[in-house]
């Protein structure tokens, strides 16, 4: 690499991983707010937070492919940058954020349709699956109250 291309590259790749430092900090507070609104059951907040979340991970692709055209570009693996160490850490802790929200979103499903499962009259497990795999789930029509 010659030296008007090496600091041309080094200075676009310390932008780029300047900018998705930046946007990898805003998905960590973006799932923190999401598990907030878990916790909450604010529904509205977790809308948000999802949306929010949506946005960064859409501009957090699009620099990691500037990156990598960077790196095709000059003939080099940025992966191997020290600069980038941190900003990698930072995604792992996003990953595991983000499984837990996951995880507490599943759970959550699952009571709710246990719940429907109860009021339908289905028993605890009384779910059946059809032959492509989805479960059938039988609604039939009960009155619950009458006033």
């Amino acid at each position: 690499m010659n030296p008007p291309l090496g600091r041309d590259f080094d200075t676009a790749l310390a932008a780029v991983m300047g900018d998705l430092a930046v946007e990898v900090d805003a998905l960590h507070a973006s799932l923190i707010e999401e598990r907030l609104a878990l916790d909450q059951g604010d529904a509205q907040a977790l809308d948000a937070a999802g949306r929010t979340k949506g946005n960064l991970l859409d501009r957090i692709e699009k620099l990691d492919v500037e990156r990598r055209q960077l790196d095709a570009a000059a003939g080099v693996d940025s992966l191997a940058d020290p600069r980038w160490a941190p900003t990698v850490e930072r995604l792992r802790e996003c990953r595991g954020l983000n499984e837990t929200n996951g995880r507490i979103v599943g759970q959550r499903m699952s009571h709710v349709r246990q719940a429907l499962a109860v009021l339908s009259g289905e028993g605890p497990g009384g779910g059946t699956y059809g032959p492509n795999g989805v479960a059938k789930v039988k609604l039939r029509s009960a009155t619950l109250a009458q006033v």
